[in-house]
């Protein structure tokens, strides 16, 4: 019994193991010894829907990261099209729109936060620091903005004279937001980088911002302490030009204001009549020789003589501080104004009234109002003729101190005009100032073209010598047309007509003949191929300079060693100016009269033409100059350019910029 009981449970044990085994083998896909029990085939349509599935999700998911790829780059591009109206509206001081703009970039496009988009966003290397960089900038631009619209009250009450004005509170605070705007365009500039395979993103946009507000940076790093210095007093020469009597920068320089700035204030502006500081000047400096036909000597109000204004302001400052009457003052900046800020000024103060004399001076026909009371003070010898303008310069003054915010928005925007149109020009004595303000286009500089330069640079600087005031009679049309020959080379018809108007003023000083003296900028080693019309002038020393002990200006003197006539055109001589060459030549004209003098030149282009190739026209206008321009750029037979689909390319204007450029682009017809 006991035997046969333990066989039986022997061979439950043996059966019990058995399932074990089974179970372990089935939930471990077998065990060796264990044969696996196969499993049916799936039907055949079951299995092509699962492959179809998979398929299905991997196709989807592919499409899902394109979809969200291409929505990711609409939406950056549409933040950039945002950022940059924003920071123009900045530029022009339009705060109310930059304010909008930028505020849009923090409530709109693709969130990273909560949103289905947002997780998807986290998986798009790049576009998550993209956006996020987006609304970080536009969070400093938003606070930017705020604060330049807070400065603009002040920077009214600066110019007014106001003390204790919270100015360099503005600009220092102004410097925090900067430096971290700096370093939020370096964060988007990097990631934009990583998006170039998603869309056009260069990051080039982003590169002039951080450019723009490293240059801002630096000017306000000097700029700052310079004005709320309180060790020392800092002057601004204010130079009022007057275009009746041109001068190669600007027109002549008949009356100027010290400006007295010390401690983050005015302390003081003076005008005074040029005639004060050259009566004070006792240096013997030989001039530029078309200005020997008015004097021996060179001198202050004649120091704007040159086309590029950092080097007429430079050399203006220079003589100015070596006459007696600044023996102890240095300036600091010497800011360059036309009668057009002055009658741009009254059309928002409205008509301005004067005791002595009296006189009510309007935005229009200011210039001749002042030119007739200085005129008569002169032949009646008055005490200050030019007191006429430290009395309308107090009342203007006063006028805009108390002007409303959208007068004061108009002037913000007047100012962005006097830049584009060199009716203001600005120079300062520290680097990074300067650099500053050539930056922004208001430092009235020759424009520096570089080595591999493919096309062409025209400027024109007239300059009025014994001519009184006849230049305001004078009617002028310049006519450019220039051929771009198929060998490469570019070839320049220019003609100047001048017609003088004075026999219909009633004054003299706008009758007088009208002597000119032209100089024509052109690219470097460009060669004259005919001229017609110049006068043939000799202008004799009036002095022995050498014998008399006369110094010379390293300026002046570098172009009149570079001076020669031009071979076979009598009337014509060329010298090396700001890196042009430079072909001068005499005109006169008669009251009721009118005179052409025309040239043709001719330079080679640095790459000869083919499809696709840019050539780039450059035009520089003289500050103050008015007249008519004519501009027609003929493309090489068998092209046409590709902005206007024509062989040819014109350009007529009334109120040519201060600086015109054109970027055109060949194309076979």
């Amino acid at each position: 019994m006991k035997l046969g009981m333990q066989s039986r449970h022997d061979d439950e044990e043996i059966r019990t193991n058995e399932l074990a085994r089974a179970a372990r083998a089935e939930k471990h896909g077998g065990l060796e010894g264990y044969p696996q029990k196969p499993r049916p085939p799936l039907p055949r349509g079951i299995k092509a829907a699962l492959i179809g599935l998979v398929v299905l999700f991997v196709v989807g998911a592919v499409a899902s990261v394109f979809v969200f790829r291409h929505k990711a780059v609409m939406v950056i591009n549409a933040q950039t099209m945002t950022l940059q109206a924003g920071i123009t509206d900045l530029q022009n001081f339009d705060t109310s729109g930059a304010e909008q703009e930028f505020s849009s970039l923090n409530g709109g496009g693709l969130s990273t936060n909560g949103s289905v988009w947002g997780t998807l966003l986290s998986l798009f290397h790049g576009a998550g620091g993209t956006l996020a960089s987006f609304g970080d900038l536009s969070t400093q631009l938003d606070t930017l903005t705020q604060k330049i619209a807070n400065l603009q009250p002040d920077l009214f009450a600066f110019a007014s004279g106001a003390q204790n004005n919270n100015l360099v509170a503005d600009l220092t605070s102004i410097q925090g937001n900067l430096a971290a705007l700096d370093a939020d365009s370096s964060q988007l500039s990097g990631a934009l980088s990583l998006l170039n395979n998603a869309g056009s993103f260069d990051g080039g946009d982003y590169l002039s911002l951080r450019t723009q507000v490293k240059n801002t940076e630096s000017f306000l790093n000097a700029f700052t302490p310079w004005l709320s210095d309180v060790s020392s007093t800092h002057h601004i020469l204010i130079l009022f030009e007057n275009p009746s009597e041109m001068r190669p920068g600007g027109g002549f320089i008949g009356s100027y204001a010290d400006v007295a700035i010390r401690a983050g204030a005015i302390q003081g502006i003076s005008v005074h009549d040029v005639a004060d500081v050259d009566v004070a000047f006792k240096p013997n400096i030989v001039p530029p020789v078309p200005l020997q036909l008015e004097g021996p000597r060179w001198r202050p109000a004649d120091g704007n003589w040159f086309f590029d204004f950092p080097t007429s302001a430079s050399e203006t400052v220079s003589l100015f501080e070596q006459s007696d009457l600044y023996a102890t003052t240095s300036f600091d900046a010497a800011i360059a104004i036309t009668p057009q800020v002055v009658s741009d000024l009254l059309s928002i103060t409205g008509p301005v009234t004067i005791a002595h004399p009296s006189t009510t001076f309007t935005a229009n026909d200011l210039v001749p109002q002042i030119q007739k009371i200085v005129q008569a003070g002169q032949a009646t010898a008055a005490t200050y003729p030019k007191d006429v303008l430290r009395s309308l310069a107090h009342a203007i003054f006063q006028q805009l101190a108390s002007s409303t915010p959208a007068e004061q928005q108009q002037l913000l925007g007047d100012a962005g005009q006097w830049v584009s149109d060199k009716d203001v020009m600005v120079y300062f004595a520290n680097p990074e100032m300067e650099s500053f303000v050539a930056s922004y286009g208001a430092g009235g500089e020759v424009e520096q073209l570089p080595e591999s330069f493919n096309g062409d640079y025209f400027a024109l600087a007239n300059a009025d010598i014994n001519s009184d005031k006849s230049e305001f009679s004078i009617a002028q049309k310049v006519t450019y047309d220039a051929t771009i020959g198929s060998d490469g080379t570019l070839s320049d018809h220019v003609t100047i007509d001048r017609v003088h108007h004075g026999d219909q003023s009633p004054y003299w000083w706008y009758q007088t003949t009208n002597q000119d003296y032209l100089q024509l900028f052109v690219p470097d080693g460009s060669t004259l191929d005919n001229e017609s019309g110049g006068i043939a002038k000799t202008v004799p020393a009036p002095v022995n300079y050498a014998r008399q002990g006369y110094s010379t200006d390293p300026v002046v003197f570098a172009i009149a060693s570079s001076t020669e006539q031009s071979f076979g055109y009598p009337g014509v001589t060329t010298h090396e100016e700001s890196g042009r060459e430079v072909f001068a030549a005499w005109s006169r004209t008669y009251a009721g009269k009118s005179s052409e003098i025309s040239f043709d030149y001719s330079h080679g282009l640095s790459t000869p033409p083919a499809p696709g190739v840019q050539y780039r026209f450059v035009f520089e206008r003289q500050s103050g100059a008015a007249g008519e321009y004519n501009i027609e750029i003929d493309a090489p037979l068998g092209y046409e350019f590709a902005e206007n689909g024509l062989a040819s390319f014109t350009y007529d204007s009334t109120s040519t910029p201060g600086r015109l450029e054109f970027d055109l682009t060949l194309q076979k017809m």
